[in-house]
């Protein structure tokens, strides 16, 4: 693998180490959990989409980075929970679009990638938030768009290798500010969970692209909240079971669903569900209809009046894999 940045081989590798690290961080990324709810399972989601995607690939042969990821996202968006898990799917499937027809990254259509994923990812939500993993998305997005625009060799394996220390460095400098980016965060003293476990992937995408066996998670000693209880970078000190500190009542569910709808469907649906139900997120799995015109749409919603939002989603169009799972409100152990 040492010095490979291209086809499936890389592609297998930037899922498994993306799994080995999240399994590793899973609790802490739990415990971190207070945004939009502290149901504490953001590092559980986020491990099982991208588990999706490690599996969804098993006995597929291309060297088609793009065809790759594309089946990969399809896979973990069909599967996912919870908004970090969603959105992860989500950016997944925003590269594949960008890396269709591409058997080796660069610099430049990595940047075309993370441009097209921050914009699938803002456009999944209906109500985007600064302070989460989509301060992190732009941040790399920003980076990698600098760049990509410097490189004097754009396609070259050196102008991919040098932007890394720096998209790093970025994406770090990004999830220290969300503490004081969300009401929540900075209440609880800790960085945002989604946006840790997606610089966990990036760390994981570093460690791949420089052939290293392992993922240097060093910065992360550093993150508010990320010791469970010591003050984090942000120098003061955390409140005891601050992970759920945010919202100690909160109830409800989070519906998950998967409905077939054509765009004017999908855009009408997104629409009841903003007025009943909160966290919304209505995203095509699918890159292409179906000949009737058609797409699967990843549903998720906190709601709570359960009943009205199942048949809200059932009177839309075809369902599949339709679950709805409380929101606890847990306290740390």
């Amino acid at each position: 693998m040492k010095g490979r940045v291209s086809g499936a081989g890389a592609v297998h590798r930037w899922f498994a180490l993306a799994e080995d690290v999240l399994g590793v961080h899973c609790e802490r990324l739990n415990r971190l959990n207070v945004f939009p709810v502290p149901d504490s399972d953001t590092g559980t989601n986020m491990l099982a989409s991208v588990r999706a995607c490690r599996q969804a690939l098993d006995g597929v042969r291309s060297e088609d980075i793009g065809e790759l990821l594309a089946h990969a996202g399809s896979q973990a968006m069909y599967e996912a929970r919870g908004n970090s898990g969603t959105l992860l799917a989500v950016l997944v499937s925003g590269f594949a679009e960008r890396l269709h027809g591409h058997r080796r990254l660069t610099v430049e259509n990595l940047s075309e990638a993370m441009e097209r994923g921050s914009l699938r990812a803002w456009s999944a939500l209906s109500t985007p938030v600064p302070g989460t993993m989509l301060s992190v998305v732009d941040t790399a997005r920003e980076c990698l768009a600098r760049h990509a625009s410097a490189a004097h060799e754009p396609q070259s394996r050196a102008a991919l290798v040098d932007c890394f220390e720096d998209l790093v460095s970025q994406c770090h400098q990004a999830l220290v500010e969300t503490e004081f980016q969300l009401p929540a965060l900075r209440r609880a003293g800790v960085v945002d969970s989604g946006g840790s476990g997606l610089f966990l992937v990036l760390l994981a995408l570093r460690a791949t692209v420089m052939g290293h066996d392992d993922v240097d998670t060093a910065l992360l000693d550093k993150l508010s909240g990320w010791d469970g209880g010591r003050p984090g970078a942000a120098g003061h000190e955390e409140h005891a079971d601050h992970h759920h500190e945010s919202d100690p009542g909160h109830t409800g569910v989070e519906v998950m669903a998967t409905v077939r709808l054509d765009p004017l469907g999908g855009a009408s649906l997104r629409h009841r569900l903003d007025e009943i139900g909160e966290a919304v997120i209505i995203t095509p799995i699918d890159a292409q209809p179906d000949r009737a015109g058609f797409y699967r749409w990843r549903i998720h919603v906190h709601t709570e009046d359960e009943a009205h939002v199942a048949q809200v989603v059932h009177e839309a169009g075809d369902v599949q894999n339709y679950s709805a799972s409380p929101l606890y409100s847990t306290q740390a152990e």
